[in-house]
């Protein structure tokens, strides 16, 4: 421990006195001195101060520069080259205290970026988790609902009272903000909505008249998921227009590939559909970028005009 302390003092007071012969040099000869700088007494503390300034930041560039040359405690050398690093940063402070200052900001700048890269990264992969799960889920659903697709629809307005307070309280609902379970609930809430409407035979065209929120758009394009028809893709052409979450966009477009699928889209629609989704692009993140590029590529295949 005292060893420790004694080479920290050392390197201290390395840096302050060569901090101080290095500020004092150059107030005399100019090294890095600005033009209309005054000679006066003013100015030599100035440069001195600088000096000081600059031999303190050479222990962080040599941790730039990955070198350990402070770190040896033993080897008495190491502390005459230390010495000469700060007497050369002191000299010429100003140019190495720009330098050493633009260095951080640069890598802070990287770091942020390669944060931020990775969190998109994470939620994109998030993104695919969740919706390889929900598939597997709408699989099932859409079993299902073959299987009792022969029983006779009856109009059930609590049903559609209860899609309608789901589609209202959607955003709220899911408005949190742990991101996989935001995911999990819209996908929930989603699949539950347009469950609903196909059960319940509801009017896709009569529910987007009487409700037009993020929530009920969601729930339309799910309801085209879980049971195509032929028709909906002017449901989907409406709903993309107004609905702005990624999530929703997301659905829509697992829609389309539906409706595609099944040959319900019109070959003279399908260009159409592709500026729709195409607009889809404005920020967008990866998962929905790599969505748009898939339904993009199912679309063309079904017209096999487009190239």
């Amino acid at each position: 421990m005292c060893e420790i302390d004694i080479h920290i003092y050392i390197i201290i007071i390395i840096m302050i006195t060569a901090g101080c012969f290095g500020g004092y040099l150059n107030y005399l000869h100019n090294f890095d001195t600005a033009e209309n700088d005054s000679v006066d007494n003013q100015a030599k503390k100035k440069y001195i101060l600088l000096g000081i300034g600059a031999a303190i930041l050479v222990p962080a560039f040599l941790k730039m520069i990955s070198s350990g040359l402070i770190e040896n405690k033993k080897n008495n050398i190491d502390y005459l080259i230390f010495a000469g690093f700060c007497l050369i940063a002191a000299i010429f402070s100003r140019r190495f205290i720009n330098t050493i200052g633009e260095r951080i900001l640069e890598a802070v700048k990287k770091a942020e970026k390669t944060a931020q890269e990775s969190k998109e990264k994470a939620e994109s992969t998030q993104k695919e988790l969740t919706s390889a799960k929900e598939k597997i889920e709408d699989v099932r659903l859409v079993v299902d609902l073959n299987n009792t697709q022969d029983e006779p629809y009856i109009q059930n307005n609590n049903q559609k009272d209860v899609l309608l307070e789901l589609a209202n309280s959607f955003v709220s609902k899911t408005s949190i903000s742990d991101y996989s379970e935001r995911l999990k609930l819209k996908a929930e809430l989603g699949r539950k909505m347009g469950e609903i409407i196909v059960r319940n035979n509801l009017s896709k065209q009569a529910l987007l008249l009487e409700n037009k929120t993020e929530g009920l758009f969601l729930a339309l394009a799910y309801s085209v998921q879980l049971k195509p028809n032929k028709g909906d893709d002017e449901i989907l052409e409406e709903i993309s227009k107004l609905a702005t979450q990624l999530y929703t966009r997301y659905s829509i477009l697992n829609a389309y590939d539906t409706l595609a699928r099944r040959n319900f889209i019109k070959e003279d629609q399908i260009m159409y559909i592709l500026n729709i989704i195409n607009g889809f692009q404005k920020n967008a993140d990866k998962a929905l970028l790599s969505k748009i590029k898939d339904t993009t590529n199912i679309l063309k295949i079904a017209n096999p005009n487009l190239n």
